[in-house]
């Protein structure tokens, strides 16, 4: 499931990240994990409050206008793109990964996705695993957890 995740992303950036020049080739890959990383954060929190389904449906919902907003920060502060191409990027690949995974799933089984990343139905365990994926075991642990976030921050 994490492959297949991972080739929506693929498929569904080739036209607004890698087909863009205003992005470096060298941050393709960094940016289209920043989009993984982001949306899975977001639906892990959306499956607490039994909104996923509702968000996954609904394009314009609050809740993708606040993922698309995550990402673009993220992207920004990350590899240092412009903000309007950031905004761009995030207004136009994070509906169509959602639509994508909606769409292929039928309902999307978001427990069988988190599980897929390497969790074990525990919230916790299956974030750990998906932050693991996406490069953000900074100390090597094979979790991640807040040695992670304060190494990130370290100078």
């Amino acid at each position: 499931m994490f492959e297949q995740f991972m080739q929506l992303i693929q498929e569904s950036g080739q036209q607004s990240v890698v087909n863009n020049p205003e992005v470096p080739n060298e941050h393709n890959e960094g940016v289209m994990k920043e989009a993984g990383s982001t949306i899975m954060s977001a639906l892990s929190n959306l499956t607490q409050t039994g909104q996923v389904n509702e968000v996954l449906a609904t394009p314009g919902h609050p809740a993708v206008q606040e993922i698309q907003g995550n990402f673009a920060t993220n992207i920004i502060e990350k590899f240092g793109i412009n903000k309007d191409v950031a905004g761009n990027i995030a207004s136009t690949l994070i509906p169509s990964i959602l639509a994508s995974v909606s769409g292929k799933t039928g309902g999307l089984d978001l427990q069988s996705i988190l599980q897929s990343f390497g969790g074990s139905g525990n919230l916790q365990s299956t974030l750990s695993g998906i932050g693991t994926k996406f490069g953000l075991d900074k100390d090597g642990d094979g979790d991640v957890d807040l040695n992670d976030v304060t190494k990130m921050f370290k100078f």
